[in-house]
């Protein structure tokens, strides 16, 4: 089936945004696939072709600061692109699944809050609250994954490393009064690094409430072992909200190592049993 193939979108307010994938000619179904935050939808080799060949659209999406997508990472104007996104090239009648991952999962929830919500969620490794996370990571001492991918971003990171050293940085009446956030905004950085903190970690972004309102229409895949965020809090509120829950043997850690082939497959199983 012909598809038109998507590599780049251009917003409203001329950021490009590089958004993958391939568009069917009416489509029966589009999966819309939000990354990790920091990651870009290329890590998951999504096999479009074994989706588009069903008629099933794919948009693989970097929101701004991801992969080659220009702009600061902010989680308001990503909720919003890709609403633009998707009113661009899925008919209205289309129905809709997200597959999130991560950080990705609690932005994809915020996004059906805000706008629509999809007959599907897939939530993979969710990070369900970003200040959870973080303790967590702080607490287990595996506070240096997260650092280091943010200090990718930086062309210097020792006082990125320096302000990270501890979860201090998280209290906001610290934050302010050594005036971190332009302390970092000021490290040559390809995001404003003080920004995307503040913005994402003070006070936070929580999607409790979310997962509850859209309980009926999710599905929840885990690793067996997750440095990035409590199981227990997710295999809680899954079991409160009665969601079934997966662990998925091949998955090797948060980022789902060696389980990526099995969650597509898993996906367009999903998607079948909806357009079926």
């Amino acid at each position: 089936m012909a598809a038109k193939t998507l590599q780049t979108f251009l917003t409203k307010d001329d950021i490009r945004l590089e958004v993958l994938g391939a568009v069917p000619e009416n489509p029966v179904a589009c999966m819309v696939v939000w990354p990790c935050m920091g990651g870009a939808v290329q890590m998951y080799r999504v096999p479009v072709e074994n989706f588009t060949d069903r008629g099933i659209a794919c948009i693989l999406y970097n929101p701004r600061g991801h992969g080659r997508s220009g702009g600061e990472m902010e989680i308001r104007s990503a909720l919003s692109d890709l609403e633009e996104i998707i009113q661009i090239h899925i008919p209205s009648k289309t129905s809709l699944v997200i597959v999130g991952h991560s950080a990705g999962a609690n932005a994809c929830l915020q996004f059906a809050a805000h706008y629509r919500p999809p007959e599907k969620f897939v939530l993979i490794a969710p990070v369900l609250d970003s200040r959870e996370s973080l303790f967590s990571m702080y607490s287990r001492k595996t506070i240096a994954e997260f650092i280091d991918i943010l200090c990718a971003y930086a062309q210097d990171d020792a006082i990125v490393r320096k302000v990270l050293a501890d979860e201090q940085w998280l209290d906001v009446e610290i934050w302010k009064s050594h005036g971190y956030r332009q302390m970092l905004d000021n490290v040559p950085s390809r995001i404003h690094l003080g920004t995307f903190l503040e913005n994402l970690f003070l006070p936070g972004h929580n999607a409790f409430e979310e997962l509850r309102r859209f309980a009926g229409r999710t599905r929840i895949f885990m690793a067996g072992e997750d440095t990035w965020y409590p199981a227990a809090t997710t295999r809680g509120l899954a079991e409160k909200y009665g969601i079934p829950i997966q662990t998925i043997p091949e998955a090797q850690n948060h980022f789902f190592m060696g389980a990526w082939e099995r969650m597509w497959e898993e996906v367009l199983s999903l998607i079948g049993a909806k357009t079926g």
